[in-house]
């Protein structure tokens, strides 16, 4: 996998765990003893905004090396998802804008874009994900596939786990005093998953926003990436520019 996909995939995900001490679900007298309880639960205390807007810090782990950045992410619901990938010293060197069917990437230094449909996330860390899913992630709450899972619990969460046959071994830990996903894992081989952690909860305008992200994946290329987000600011509507200039050459 290139820099290209590395920064591609990087793009589409965020945040997210539970420093919140306060009890979201209502009228809830026993705590769930199945999958499916436990799905309606975390389904019914998802609550994502119309906007969201967030900076902050990208360190990327890859070949024994680690790479930092910082970035501007800004979502509008079911819309779009625009990203600006900045170096040291203030300098953008990517934008990225995510559409529910397409990828549209901008390499700035190399004066080069390129359009891709979403199945090139699919393509690169062998999981399939939509637009909608990756969107959930940076609003801290990824949706459970559909799937038939199996129930258990330890001291702190609940964990559910099924066997899929596209993506492999299904598992998601499930904090108990939010029904917050706190980590999820999509194995197929012990060499090839994807696995992300959620972290750092915050409340922003009455709604629950994660502040960091940490990604593992292992399939076409390996490298583990963590997003730390020092501003949240939600419903709050902006631009997001995405024009190419006409001198710009489009790659494959």
């Amino acid at each position: 996998m290139n820099s290209r996909a590395i920064i591609l995939i990087l793009s589409f995900f965020t945040i997210a765990a539970c420093n919140v001490k306060r009890n979201m679900t209502d009228n809830i007298s026993s705590p769930p003893k199945s999958a499916k309880a436990l799905i309606s639960r975390i389904e019914a205390n998802n609550k994502i905004p119309e906007w969201l807007l967030v900076k902050g810090k990208i360190n990327l782990y890859k070949d024994s090396q680690e790479i930092k950045f910082s970035t501007d992410i800004r979502i509008r619901k079911d819309s779009a998802i625009w990203m600006s990938i900045i170096a040291p010293f203030g300098i953008e060197i990517f934008r990225i804008m995510l559409m529910p069917d397409s990828i549209y990437f901008m390499n700035i230094p190399k004066s080069t874009f390129t359009k891709q449909p979403i199945s090139y996330l699919h393509q690169h860390i062998k999981t399939e994900i939509s637009f909608f899913q990756i969107q959930e992630m940076f609003f801290g709450t990824p949706s459970v596939p559909k799937s038939k899972y199996s129930f258990s619990e330890n001291e702190k969460n609940y964990i559910i786990f099924a066997k899929d046959k596209t993506n492999g071994t299904i598992t998601f830990f499930v904090e108990k005093e939010n029904y917050r996903i706190i980590a999820g894992n999509y194995k197929k081989t012990e060499s090839e998953y994807f696995k992300f952690t959620l972290s750092n909860y915050t409340i922003n305008n009455g709604f629950i926003i994660p502040k960091n992200l940490t990604i593992d994946v292992r399939a076409a290329d390996n490298f583990l990436a963590e997003f730390n987000y020092t501003k949240i600011t939600t419903n709050k509507a902006i631009k997001m520019r995405f024009s190419i200039p006409k001198s710009y050459v489009k790659i494959d």
